[in-house]
């Protein structure tokens, strides 16, 4: 009878204690805008791109949509409502802080996204958020969204001001300038913090500064503009797959 009541006894114990705790669900992805080796700092004069030197960025924008995140056990979450405009400028750091609370534990294998606004969005009429026409990355004169601008200078560039200024945009066929990128999550990230790098320099080295320094329409240039944008992304050393 007292073997009984202590086997009672333990199997009750074992049976109101806890299990093992469950991994936190939540992911946040910080974006690192940099130049080369080195941190973005927009207005300061000193990069240097080809034949362009003391080249001066003033501005940075795109969006991030469409996030997926894929499990190394093949599960995929595809963050809901996923727009989010990313914005170099320093009063506006807020912007280069994404989180997903909703983005179930786990190792991860790659992430995707897309750097601009899908169809359904630039036809919706005007949204709220970071989708708001007021934040700069909208053509009202166009009905749409500008998917990702830079904006700068350069002192040797033959145009007035020296400016260089390009917008890219366009969402209907056969100009649709919104790209999607697949990055391969290190191993070193799989389960902690991802840092989305952001090298203007790569974007810069690859636009057409001297023959055409502005591109503010759809069309072919804004396609390849578009083609060099979505190359700029990379976590640590992770390889890059773009699709149109």
């Amino acid at each position: 009878m007292v073997l009984f009541t202590q086997l009672v006894f333990f199997l009750l114990n074992m049976w109101l204690l806890p299990g093992p705790a469950k991994p936190p669900a939540g992911r946040t992805l910080r974006v690192e805008p940099v130049f080369g080796a080195a941190p973005l700092v927009l207005d300061s004069a000193g990069y240097q791109t080809g034949e362009y030197e003391q080249l001066t960025i003033t501005r940075l924008r795109f969006y991030l949509s469409d996030i997926q995140l894929t499990y190394t056990d093949g599960r995929t979450y595809n963050e809901p409502a996923s727009y989010h405009l990313i914005d170099a400028d320093p009063e506006a750091t807020a912007t280069l802080r994404v989180a997903l609370p909703s983005a179930p534990a786990g190792a991860l294998r790659s992430f995707r996204f897309s750097v601009g606004v899908d169809s359904a969005a630039n036809v919706a009429g005007a949204l709220g958020g970071d989708l708001d026409p007021g934040r700069g990355m909208y053509w009202a004169w166009h009905s749409g969204y500008v998917n990702a601008k830079i904006e700068g200078h350069a002192p040797t560039l033959a145009t007035p001001h020296h400016e260089f200024s390009y917008h890219v945009g366009g969402f209907a066929a056969p100009y649709n300038s919104r790209r999607t990128v697949t990055l391969v999550v290190p191993a070193a990230a799989a389960t902690g913090r991802l840092t989305l790098r952001v090298d203007v320099a790569q974007w810069l080295a690859a636009l057409p500064l001297a023959t055409q320094p502005a591109v503010m329409v759809p069309g072919p240039t804004a396609m390849r503009v578009a083609d060099a944008c979505a190359r700029m992304f990379s976590l640590a050393a992770a390889p890059v797959h773009v699709s149109r």
